[in-house]
């Protein structure tokens, strides 16, 4: 079942990606241990242990440093989250890296779900922490190369459930995917992937499957090469599996396997994906299901065919493993299924490998297949002739697995919400896999010259007025695959909305505010576009006299917000009938933005004897106006309030209100506070003096973009007269 590679005395046995550098669970290695104690001691297999580095994620290992991702000072008034590098070999910790989770909706106990991918090209890793923030680090010394709030930025879900994606790195791009609810013709929810130059942070390219799915999702990318084609592969929110081409963007392919989103990340072998859910079936009334996929042709002649596919078999969570034609799963219920991966027949059922949830995916390697399960128990197989054999089994006390077992060096390390563990021997070797050999079979480029796809980057701006921005053209062939930069007289640039482009820079008008551009290259029939929204510095003013939808520059407000008149004027309607969008956030602006007062005129509704809750944004804290309760709240992070100042508030429905929240930072360097001040007050009075909530934060968010908060899920919010100033 392996690729024979040549590594040279240079390379490494890593484990670059939290799957491998096969992207398949596997990876060639003898003398593996069969047996560990967790607890230690005296001849003890566990050559390190970490408790305090418990996390749900499936850490990487590169170049003999380990990258977890993981709550940073859990319990305090100053919780966040960190990548932590460690020394593989001794457990040493070697650096971490700090941030904060803001306006997230996931609980402190899932901090940590993605996983950290490492890039031996360049020597960094990359991570997507829970409240959206993405960040590219160098991996020696742990300082942040560049960071983005996808959340702010590209508006980027974030949900109770803590489901979070997994980065992969591609050649020059490191790419991340989520839903995301953008702005402009983009507005609607969608699964969608954005594509980074690693080295930058700049987008290059944004791609999506189809609006309104029905989850966020956590199925991990894929990268394969299938008929010479390059594809990114992966589980989405519509509930398919999606191929694209992972240096364009391009959609190629997709199957619809569920009614919900898919979690489990599909498995690449040769030209086939195995895929699994444990959801509602597409047709019928069956929960679950196992389906073989053979991908061909490539552009638009890619195709994808059911070989078959096994209903009720309901996997959810872990992915699998092929070994000499047979596929090897792990069902919710922690039942390990033999299927034979051409026909679809059942080889071996339901042996019973846990008693509860399976998330960890399987590890193959030395012919041993490594399990570990949600309740603490593992389990190390070999595979017979009729299925398996328990080589050694055990649990593990007040110790539950998220994460999947990985191999590098030799070692194996098992990543537990209570410890992470560093389990091998002085025998065990590993077989390295190059970087370069990983994706192999790609058709050579000059079979394909002519320019079929063209991109502009970055592709994606936000621009003050009269800002410019240089850009650049890639072109690529039908298969995706970079050809020669055209020349500058190859290429025809034209612009819709406010901005000019000269020779191949951009500008914003002058005069521009809150509005947006879109900018189209050309080169023969052949053309790519870019979007750029302009949003001028502080102050200003939202009155919606003359607006028939929200600016076009906010992200995540158009889907979920109408114009229409409340008491006789325009105003701002936040609507309750979007079921997965009424409890929601917009973003206005810049994420640098810092220091700062934003104030509007709210007003709530009443619902079948309920009210919503009304918030506004800035700097990173939620003033929110919370109906059913009669509260007023300053926080950050609602579900674990690590700071938060709540004081009662009766407020009436049907009747204007002003907001305002005023946020500023004091001191500086590890000595910086964020000082958060809201007031609230009916519209037809005068402004009181004192504030009627005052919170700090001695972890703060130093910038941030200013926005709105609402839960109109039990009744409408109406909001007119907005303001943003300096402080």
């Amino acid at each position: 079942m392996f690729v024979t590679f040549s590594a040279s005395a240079d390379d490494k046995a890593d484990w670059t990606y939290w799957r491998g550098p096969l992207f398949n669970g596997t990876a060639e290695a003898e003398g593996l241990v069969d047996d560990w104690d967790a607890e230690g001691g005296e001849g003890s297999n566990v050559l390190w242990k970490r408790d305090d580095l418990g996390a749900r994620s499936t850490p990487v290992v590169m170049d003999g440093r380990l990258y977890t991702i993981t709550r940073a000072d859990p319990g305090t008034p100053i919780e966040g989250e960190k990548i932590v590098c460690v020394d593989a070999e001794t457990g040493e910790t070697l650096w971490e890296n700090r941030f904060n989770v803001w306006m997230s909706d996931v609980p402190d106990t899932r901090v940590g779900w993605s996983s950290v991918v490492a890039d031996p090209e360049t020597g960094n890793v990359y991570a997507l922490g829970v409240c959206g923030l993405f960040l590219g680090i160098n991996g020696k010394t742990g300082e942040t190369i560049w960071s983005k709030p996808l959340h702010e930025q590209f508006g980027l879900l974030s949900t109770y459930g803590g489901r979070t994606n997994f980065p992969v790195v591609h050649e020059d791009l490191v790419i991340i995917s989520g839903v995301i609810i953008n702005w402009g013709d983009a507005a609607k929810p969608n699964h969608r992937l954005i594509a980074m130059d690693k080295h930058t942070g700049e987008v290059v390219w944004f791609s999506g499957t189809r609006d309104l799915p029905d989850d966020t999702t956590y199925s991990a990318p894929t990268l394969t090469t299938i008929d010479g084609q390059r594809q990114i592969i992966l589980g989405a929110g519509d509930g398919s599996v999606w191929g694209f081409q992972p240096r364009t963007g391009k959609p190629l392919w997709h199957y619809d396997l569920s009614r919900r989103g898919l979690f489990a990340t599909p498995l690449i072998d040769g030209n086939r994906v195995y895929c699994s859910h444990s959801e509602e079936n597409v047709t019928g009334s069956a929960m679950g299901a196992v389906a073989a996929l053979e991908i061909s042709g490539t552009g638009d002649d890619t195709t994808v065919k059911e070989l078959w596919k096994l209903d009720e078999l309901v996997i959810g969570r872990s992915a699998p493993i092929v070994v000499d034609g047979r596929l090897y799963i792990v069902d919710d219920r922690c039942k390990l299924w033999v299927i034979d991966a051409d026909s679809g027949d059942m080889i071996a059922e339901r042996i019973a490998i846990g008693d509860r949830k399976q998330w960890p995916s399987l590890l193959y390697a030395d012919e041993k297949i490594y399990v570990l399960t949600e309740n603490g128990r593992w389990a190390i197989l070999e595979i017979t002739e009729d299925g398996v054999d328990f080589i050694n089994k055990g649990r593990l006390r007040d110790e539950a697995f998220y994460g999947s077992p990985i191999l590098a060096g030799g070692k194996l390390y098992f990543q537990g919400t209570s410890a992470l563990y560093c389990v091998g021997n002085e025998t065990a070797t590993q077989k390295p896999v190059s970087l370069a050999e990983q994706l192999v079979g790609e058709t050579p480029v000059d079979e394909n010259p002519a320019i079929a796809q063209l991109l502009i980057v970055p592709g994606e701006l936000l621009l003050e007025p009269g800002e410019s921005v240089d850009l650049s053209v890639r072109v690529f062939n039908a298969l995706g695959q970079q050809l020669a930069t055209p020349s500058a007289d190859q290429v025809t640039y034209t612009v819709t909305g406010p901005g000019e482009i000269s020779n191949a820079t951009f500008t914003a008008n002058q005069d521009a505010s809150h509005d947006a551009a879109t900018i189209t290259a050309t080169i023969g029939d052949v053309f790519g576009t870019t979007r750029v929204r302009i949003v001028p510095p502080l102050p200003w003013k939202f009155t919606f006299d003359d607006l028939s939808d929200p600016p076009v520059s906010w992200v995540g407000a158009r889907y979920r917000h109408q114009i229409r008149p409340v008491d006789g004027s325009p105003a701002l309607v936040k609507v309750s009938t979007i079921p997965k969008g009424a409890r929601s956030r917009a973003w206005m602006g810049s994420s640098d933005l810092k220091n700062y007062t934003i104030a509007a005129d709210v007003l709530g509704k009443r619902s079948n004897g309920q009210m919503p809750d009304i918030g506004l944004t800035a700097h990173g804290y939620v003033l929110d106006l919370m109906g059913n309760s009669q509260q007023v709240q300053i926080r950050t992070w609602s579900p674990q309030l690590r700071m938060a100042r709540t004081v009662d508030f009766p407020w009436e429905p049907d009747r204007w209100y002003r907001m305002k929240l005023r946020a500023q930072i004091e001191g500086s360097g590890d000595s910086a506070v964020a000082v958060l001040q809201g007031k609230i007050w009916p519209r037809d009075e005068a402004e009181p003096e004192a504030w009627t909530v005052t919170a700090r934060d001695e972890s703060p968010v130093m910038t941030a973009s200013p926005g709105l908060y609402g839960n109109a899920k039990v009744a409408e919010i109406a909001i007119d007269n907005l303001e943003v100033t300096p402080n």
